[in-house]
């Protein structure tokens, strides 16, 4: 048997195992990771329910805490819904 010596069939090889090594780095860098997924938030949550977020490079402890009467009826950003009544 003669060692196979076409250097276009050797071009073909190495381009096919770039593009194969190229596509599962991106798939590596795509994926998901425990550092970067965010926690499910706790709908149904009571007051003084605590839960830890790992959101952060650090752990975030979260406690609910009941809704305070100075926050109640705002919009974001801190302005006051318009109330119509009708």
């Amino acid at each position: 048997m003669e060692p196979v010596t076409d250097p276009a069939l050797w071009g073909v090889v190495s381009i096919a195992l770039s593009a194969i090594v190229l596509a599962v780095g991106v798939l590596y860098a795509v994926m998901p990771s425990p550092e970067g997924a965010l926690p499910p938030v706790p709908l149904d949550a009571e007051e003084g329910f605590t839960y830890t977020c790992y959101c952060c490079p650090d752990p975030v402890r979260v406690t609910i805490r009941a809704p305070q009467a100075h926050l109640v009826g705002r919009a974001p950003g801190g302005r006051r819904q318009a109330r119509t009544e009708g």
